[in-house]
Formats: C-alpha cells, structure tokens, sequence
C-alpha cells in the first residue's frame, strides 16, 4: 500500500480503513516511542507516496517526563530530534509527502496539558523553517481538532469513540487536501514573483519575531522560577533571625571603650536601656550583641540576639508603635529598630516600594510590609483606616509579574544602589526586574558622551532613565545608604 498512517495507540485503536471509505485507505504503523519512529522512518522507500504523522505527544512526554519543574528545554530538544528525522526522510524522498499532524491534549500529564499550546507552535515554526530554510515541498503541518472536541476516558490519556471519530475524519479530510496537490519545486530559479519573495520574507521575519517573543517569555518564566525558590531561601534564613533586633541611630555622651570585650558590654547596656525605655517592665535578655561596620568617629549598628522570639517581635512593634505617635525621648529620636533579614530581602522592599509608588492612585494605596520575613505589598482602598483589611496582598514574585512591566530604571535606582555588585551576573535570577546593563551604566563612574537612554528597566530587557554615573554613589559598589539600611550616624560626644 502506497499510503502510511503512523500513530500512536489513540490512533491505532480507532483507525479503521473501512470506517473512512471517503478517504485513501491508509496501512496502520502503531508507534509510542522515538526510537522506533526513528527507525521506521530511515526505512521508507520510494514506493511510499503518503506519510500521515500523528505521534507527538507520546514523544514529548516520554523525553520529559511526568514531574519536572521547568520542561522547555526537553522540548525543544525532543521537537528539534522529531523534526529533524521527517526532514531527512522528505530529502531523501523527494516524491513522497509527509503530513506531520498537529498534537493532541493530553489531561492526565498536567504540565503537558499547560504545554500543549507553546508546543504546537513550536512545530508549525520547526515545519515553516523546512519549507523556507530547505526548500522542502513535501511537508505540511495538519491541524489538530480544536480542545472542545477533545474528549477523553478516565484515564484521561485515550480519546472517546465519538471524538476519536471527530479527530481522525478533521485530520484525514486536511491530510487529503494535502496529499492531492500537486507537488511545486521551491528550487527552481525564477518561479517566485517579487509579491511572493516578499511573502516570504515577511514570513520569516514574523516566525523570528516569535521565536524572539518565545524566547524572552522563557526566559522570564525561568527568571520567576529561580527568583521564587530563592525568594523561599531568604524567608527561611530571615525567619530563623526573627529573635534579633536591629538598631540604628545609637548615640553615646561617652566614647566607647577601644578593648573589643569591653566595646561589647558597653553596646549591650546602651541597648539594654534602650529596651527599658521602650517597655519599661521588659524582661528579655540579649543573649548576644555583634556590631555593625566599626568607623573611629561613629558609634556602630549593632544587632541584638533576645533569649526569645517573641520578646524580640514586641520589642520591634512597641518602638515602632511609639515612633508612630511620637512618643520617643528626645535622645530616642534618631533612633531606628528593624528585623534582621538579609540584603536579597531588603532589595525585594525597595523594588515593591518602587511598584506601590506606581500602581498607586486617588482610589488605591499600595504600601509594602517590610519589617517581616518575607515582605508583601498590600493594597487598599484610599481614605481607609489604617485597621482596615488590605483589598489584595502581593508577594515580591507575584508583584514584578503582574506590575514588573511598569517600572523604569529611575525607579530601582535605589534598589540598584543597594545590591551594588554583591549579586554579579545574577540580578535578573534573584530580582526579575534588575538587569546587569543597567547597573552597569547606574555604578559606573565613566561619564556619558550621550546623555540619558529612556526606556523600561523590566524583565524585558529595556533600560533608561539615567545618564552613566547617576546612580547612587556610582562605581561605589554599594548605594547611599539611610538609618534603614545600616548607615552609622555620629557618636553624639564628637558632634559640635
């Protein structure tokens, strides 16, 4: 028989020849694996004049697998592999056709069902790159039935009866339109008008821009992916950090003493009376005290380890209760507590601060929740109370990837300023929306002979918004910090 029908058991066990009398009669080839199609298809001879191909599925699940995180590169690999066997075969049979069907759903593999649409797409580009780029004439893509008429059994795997019948009569009646034309050769010099030569052109320019959409889309999702474990990372370390107590803005009338030891216990009695200030009947005990960077003229930030967890949370809501309502001594004043989380975290605040400036308006107010282990951006209604639930809250990793697209470089400058160069060729995989151009032009110290680019710093790859060198403390390697960020203010003594 000059016809072939290859496919998987979906096919094999509905295709009968007598049922589709209206169309070529085909001879079935069940196959469920690569290998296989692989060597079914180095040994087709001339004999054969129709190929009809409806197996893709069962490849891309088989390359994949059934519990992975992030397929795409599997799938491309196991496409680019399935592809690459059809156009051997059609060059080396210039006479036969090759109809590759598009693939069916598949509800019982969840991460393929999700795929299934970027997948088709992928082989219709794979297919229109045969035609264009090798200029094979005797390959086509068929259409698959549409979703809604994709019914499956139990096992979630095998078609219906009924729409087994629906998708073999739509691929069979495609297939025969195909297989009826006449074969045109793309070879030959002078055939293609200017009109057509445009076409082309035009074609291949779109299918590039797809492929660049697909691409940058990829590497978002996986940006987000590496960012959210590391997002889980950080909120682990801070949360394990919560007994701490972080202060700035201390102050002393006294010079501190130069022997480390006695340095410490000096520290640990300012702070004590500190905390005795802020609740005066406040029993914790500081268990251990590390001082921040050491500068001759000013007095250090210091983070404070409490014998508990939650004496150290009511510590930090009590001063921060009492700084609200200006209820601090005047010695008090400059005076800041925070949690102790790590510098990825404190970066994540200021990126959803710049995102709550943005998304805010007369009706909404956004405002981040910094002081916690995993900081969240809330949203509520202007002119509520500030008891008031938020109306919706945003993780960092859900708040770049509804608003990321807003934000311009001018707006992370300071989160830019922050990182410095401590996170080097992984800004976008921890951040998103932090890109290695545009800390480079923020911290370098070269100035611009062209002045200011404009453009998006988001996950798009876009910057602007300032020239090179007006970031903070350009080419410092850190930004310019506040009290929030650890800055150490003068030993009151040395102050004039």
């Amino acid at each position: 028989m000059a016809n072939i029908l290859i496919g998987s058991s979906n096919v094999n066990r509905h295709y009968r020849s007598a049922d589709y009398a209206s169309f070529r009669k085909y001879e079935m080839v069940k196959c469920t694996q690569a290998t296989g199609f692989k060597a079914f298809m180095d040994t087709i001879d001339i004999s054969k004049k129709s190929i009809l191909i409806s197996v893709v599925e069962n490849f891309v699940i088989d390359a994949v697998g059934a519990d992975v995180v992030s397929p795409e590169a599997l799938i491309d690999e196991c496409i680019k592999e399935y592809l690459s066997t059809i156009l051997k075969a059609a060059l080396r049979l210039p006479g036969t056709k090759f109809g590759i069907v598009a693939p069916l759903m598949r509800p019982a593999v969840a991460w393929y069902n999700d795929k299934v649409q970027s997948i088709t797409e992928f082989l219709e580009e794979g297919i229109r790159a045969m035609v264009s780029d090798k200029n094979v004439n005797n390959v086509s893509g068929i259409r698959c039935v549409t979703s809604t008429s994709q019914q499956f059994e139990q096992d979630q795997i095998h078609l219906t009866k009924s729409s087994a019948k629906v998708f073999l009569e739509t691929t069979l009646d495609l297939a025969e339109a195909f297989f009826n034309a006449p074969l045109v050769d793309l070879s030959e010099p002078g055939e293609l008008s200017d009109s057509a030569q445009i076409a082309r052109l035009e074609e291949r320019l779109e299918r590039m821009e797809q492929m660049l959409r697909m691409q940058t889309d990829k590497n978002f999702a996986n940006d987000l992916m590496f960012a959210r474990v590391r997002e889980e990372v950080d909120a682990t370390t801070n949360k394990a950090k919560e007994d701490r107590v972080v202060i700035n803005g201390l102050s002393s009338p006294n010079p501190l003493p130069a022997d480390p030891k006695l340095k410490i216990e000096a520290l640990k009695t300012i702070v004590a009376n500190i905390f005795k200030s802020v609740i005066p009947d406040f029993e914790g005990r500081i268990v251990y005290l590390s001082q921040g960077k050491q500068v001759s003229t000013f007095l250090p930030m210091v983070e404070a380890k409490l014998d508990k967890t939650e004496l150290a949370v009511a510590m930090r809501k009590a001063f921060a209760e009492k700084k609200k309502k200006n209820l601090l001594t005047p010695e008090q004043a400059n005076l800041f507590m925070s949690n102790s989380v790590n510098l990825a975290t404190r970066i994540r605040v200021d990126i959803m601060k710049a995102i709550a400036r943005k998304i805010s308006n007369k009706d909404e107010i956004a405002y981040v929740a910094g002081f916690t282990s995993r900081p969240t951006m809330h949203i509520r209604a202007a002119g509520a109370g500030t008891t008031t639930r938020p109306l919706k809250s945003f993780s960092f990793i859900d708040s770049v990837s509804r608003f990321g697209r807003m934000l311009v470089r001018a707006d992370l400058e300071t989160a830019y300023g922050r990182a410095g160069r401590s996170f080097n060729g992984q800004l976008r995989q921890n951040f998103v929306v932090l890109n290695e151009y545009d800390q480079d032009e923020l911290l370098s110290v070269t100035p611009a002979s062209t002045g200011p680019r404009a453009g998006t710093s988001g996950y798009r790859g876009g910057g602007g918004g300032a020239p090179r060198g007006s970031g903070p403390r350009a080419g410092s390697g850190r930004g310019k910090g506040t009290k929030r960020g650890g800055d150490h203010l003068e030993n009151s003594s040395a102050k004039k």
